[in-house]
């Protein structure tokens, strides 16, 4: 497997990706395109504010997180699921997280389901800490604070 820089050019494999998530799953289309979500709003923000990473097995990319740069946020994180369980995300998560703090981020965000989830115990495992239910009831807040 290789982990490499995401391009706008890998934007159309990342939304298979995120569809096909188990948890959390993303209507391929409708379900993207209802929250704003296109192919050219990514590929623009991987100009501007975000950095993605991906991981490719044989040339196609089976994971993927960005981060938003701006604002210090971990935005997104999907694996494809048959490579769920063997350090993708983890691997995805940590060259995100070194790249927001790179940043001069000292501390990071992101917000997640409060079900019970794998990503919810990875973010834990990985040090993120819960610090507010959000006011719709159906997300946590997690912060991640930068190694000293």
């Amino acid at each position: 497997m290789i982990f490499r820089e995401m391009t706008p050019a890998d934007v159309p494999q990342m939304f298979l990706v995120r569809a096909a998530a188990k948890e959390n799953s993303m209507p391929l289309i409708s379900g993207l395109k209802f929250l704003g979500i296109t192919v050219a709003g990514e590929s623009q923000k991987l100009r501007t504010t975000h950095k993605g990473f991906v991981c490719e097995d044989d040339g196609v990319i089976i994971g993927f997180v960005v981060g938003d740069g701006s604002t210090g946020e971990l935005w997104v994180l999907s694996v494809w699921p048959e490579y769920e369980g063997k350090g993708t995300g983890r691997q995805l998560m940590r060259l995100a997280q070194d790249w927001l703090f790179s940043k001069s981020w000292d501390k990071l965000w992101l917000t997640t389901g409060v079900k019970p989830s794998r990503a919810l115990a990875l973010y834990q495992k990985l040090g993120w800490k819960i610090t507010e239910t959000l006011p719709h009831g159906g997300s946590y807040r997690m912060e991640l604070d930068k190694p000293l």
